[in-house]
């Protein structure tokens, strides 16, 4: 699944340089993938729950917007990738990426799927436990609602390259710019302006589920 992000004013927002606590955050650059596959597992920033945690507070990702996720059935890891600029809870970094590890369930429910690609924007998220698995659970709109389960969990916020600082309209994008036959009809130009799991980024806060 792949959803193309809206601009809803979004507020200032903290730029690499500077974590969630202020402390400075380093240059190192890191592929946002490498953080699901373990293959960056040293990517440094300023651990604990500075605010904003959707593995600890209700609602922590509000208006921000699911733009894909990953379920490597193998590895046993699903993993989400947010768009921030349009969320109201956090006030730094421009992407999330939320990654369940130990996964014991993955379930996707949505109302009819609407014309071409569409953002699904975070309406309520409440993390738990349940037999002693955490729990993450998200709604979105439009109507739609995704639940994971699994050992463990962790929580990125990150700042990707090349992106600038508001995301895309994708109301006055012309057809002729989205390729014919392409299957998530979004135009180049669009896509290079959403993080991406192959997104150059410095990560500026992680967290993992308590």
């Amino acid at each position: 699944m792949s959803e193309a992000a809206r601009p809803a004013n979004p507020p200032s927002r903290r730029t690499a340089g500077t974590s969630g606590s202020g402390d400075p955050a380093s240059d190192h650059l890191v592929v946002v993938y490498d953080l699901v596959v373990g293959e960056d597992e040293a990517a440094p920033g300023s651990p604990g729950s500075a605010g904003g945690d959707p593995l600890r507070e209700p609602d922590a990702l509000r208006e921000a917007q699911l733009l894909d996720w990953r379920v490597d059935q193998p590895a046993s890891t699903a993993a989400l990738l947010f768009e921030l600029r349009t969320a109201r809870q956090l006030d730094e970094g421009n992407t999330a990426l939320l990654v369940m590890r130990g996964l014991r369930s993955f379930d996707w429910t949505a109302g009819a799927a609407p014309e071409g690609p569409t953002a699904r924007t975070v309406v309520s998220g409440v993390p738990g436990h349940l037999d002693g698995l955490f729990r993450a659970e998200f709604s979105f709109f439009p109507d739609s609602r995704l639940e994971m389960l699994g050992q463990r969990s962790e929580f990125y916020v990150l700042e990707a390259e090349g992106i600038g600082d508001v995301p895309p309209d994708r109301d006055i994008l012309p057809d002729r710019d989205i390729p014919p036959g392409r299957p998530d009809g979004e135009a180049p130009h669009v896509r290079g302006l959403l993080p991406s799991w192959d997104s150059l980024c410095t990560v500026l806060r992680t967290s993992v589920s308590p």
